[in-house]
């Protein structure tokens, strides 16, 4: 998925691909409206590694307790957190938490110590939440090289900050579409040449009200799927 790209299409729950190596996946960091879009999106993304830095968590525990509409958002997502990190250990937090507790999901997730970025990664000497993100994507972008470390915001002028500090790919995260590799994604019908009806010696019609019905053996036709047209 390139940096150029508008919408963050959340890949990871399309396909499972266990086969995935640490080095393939990539590095997804959230920002605090991600989660509050959309407080269960921590698992669009679990063929890879979501981070999560602590800025985030600090925001979202002033907002549940405020009387915004969107505490309730914050809420669920810190009880979805706390679900996964409840029995882990400090080290294991930092380091990440696999999804899946039988490992079939080849992601994980962590939380970022963005507080403690060293001087030498940082973009942004005051510590505004925004800058403390930006400063530990770009610190994760260091350490992690040659992975992709991407942060997900919905934040326009975040995504035009994190550009200009260096972030190398940022993207906006929407739920309407799910699927990143829309090319293998069947077009919904099979298009015959000539006359379709010519591809079977016998068809079976029978009408029932307004409507008529077809029957034809499978094997004329090409692989098909519920609700696909043939034309």
């Amino acid at each position: 998925m390139g940096a150029t790209q508008k919408t963050l299409n959340s890949r990871t729950s399309h396909t499972n691909h266990p086969s995935h190596d640490k080095a393939s996946r990539k590095i997804f960091v959230l920002d605090t409206n991600i989660l509050l879009h959309e407080p269960h999106a921590i698992y669009s993304f679990q063929e890879h590694d979501v981070v999560i830095p602590m800025t985030v968590l600090e925001e979202l525990d002033r907002i549940k307790d405020s009387k915004r509409d969107v505490a309730r958002d914050a809420r669920v997502a810190i009880r979805a957190l706390e679900a996964i990190f409840h029995d882990a250990t400090p080290d294991e937090i930092s380091q990440g938490i696999p999804f899946a507790k039988d490992n079939k999901s080849t992601g994980t997730i962590s939380i970022l110590a963005d507080f403690d970025v060293q001087d030498s990664d940082k973009a942004f000497a005051d510590k505004a939440g925004d800058n403390r993100i930006l400063n530990g994507v770009i610190a994760l972008q260091n350490r992690r090289a040659p992975r992709e470390v991407v942060l997900i915001t919905k934040d326009i002028n975040m995504r035009l900050r994190a550009k200009g500090a260096g972030v190398l790919y940022v993207e906006d995260y929407r739920t309407d579409q799910l699927i990143d590799d829309v090319q293998f994604l069947t077009k919904g019908f099979t298009e015959y040449k000539g006359s379709f009806w010519d591809n079977f010696e016998q068809v079976d019609s029978h009408t029932t009200g307004s409507k008529t019905f077809h029957m034809v053996d499978r094997e004329g036709l090409e692989p098909t799927f519920i609700n696909q047209y043939l034309n």
